[in-house]
């Protein structure tokens, strides 16, 4: 009976304060209930009990644990690190900022983003028609195969976030002078200095800079930092040894 709910549906299930108002959408929506007159004489009971009996089903499932439908029709990346560099900064965003219009919406944004580009042909455009038609059909999706798309969206974000950490502190190399006169505040031209890095290095202009996978663009700065590292390493070594000769 949980899979007639479609994502619309979640705000209203999510909502612990019941009313009959609540159960009367869901059953008009699912069930087909039609409000007339002989309808609310002979149906409405009947109705209105076998929507509690999946409500109350679909509200026994934890959000958390629903895993992917590898059935679903709608299609995921591979890994979250195949999407574009505008669309992970999109997607971050999305993930860190709650929805006006409720957590129906707020997910299907989230998964909007990270699978338009294997649904659809045309480019990603967060403003455009394309993408918010794709946003909004979403919600008429099953919930719990969109539920089990979010999670896995998610949950590969937070992997592939705590991997690029790791790979980029293994060659971190702190100047504490740099440090010492603002040289953290420069962080927040991080975006900006990637874009350019990203038309210098291979000969875009910054529409297509935009559009390079998320994993083209981390590996290409993991490069630059690696290079940086080793030649840090390099400097020390001989000011070590510089140093040891002149004790001797």
């Amino acid at each position: 009976m949980k899979d007639n709910f479609k994502l619309r549906h979640l705000d209203i299930l999510a909502n612990e304060d019941k009313s009959k108002a609540d159960l009367s959408t869901l059953m008009v929506e699912i069930l087909g209930y039609k409000n007339s007159f002989f309808g609310k004489t002979k149906w409405f009971v009947k109705n209105f009990m076998r929507m509690s009996e999946m409500v109350a089903e679909a509200q026994s499932i934890t959000m958390d644990d629903v895993q992917f439908n590898e059935d679903f029709h709608i299609k995921r990346p591979s890994t979250i690190n195949n999407i574009s560099y505008v669309q992970m900064l999109n997607l971050q965003q999305a993930t860190k900022t709650a929805d006006d219009d409720g957590l129906s919406e707020h997910i299907a944004k989230v998964v909007s983003i990270a699978t338009y580009d294997s649904n659809r042909a045309t480019p990603y455009d967060l403003n455009g028609q394309v993408y918010a038609q794709y946003k909004k059909e979403l919600l008429n999706e099953p919930l719990f195969d969109v539920l089990g798309l979010y999670n896995w969206i998610i949950e590969d974000l937070t992997k592939t976030s705590k991997e690029w950490e790791q790979l980029f502190f293994s060659v971190e190399v702190i100047d504490k002078d740099f440090q010492k006169h603002g040289g953290a505040g420069m962080s927040q031209f991080n975006v900006i200095n990637t874009i350019k890095g990203i038309c210098s290095d291979f000969n875009y202009n910054e529409k297509e800079a935009w559009m390079v996978s998320y994993y083209l663009v981390m590996m290409n700065n993991y490069s630059k930092a690696y290079s940086t590292w080793v030649q840090n390493n390099i400097k020390e070594a001989k000011e070590a040894e510089m140093l040891r000769n002149r004790q001797t």
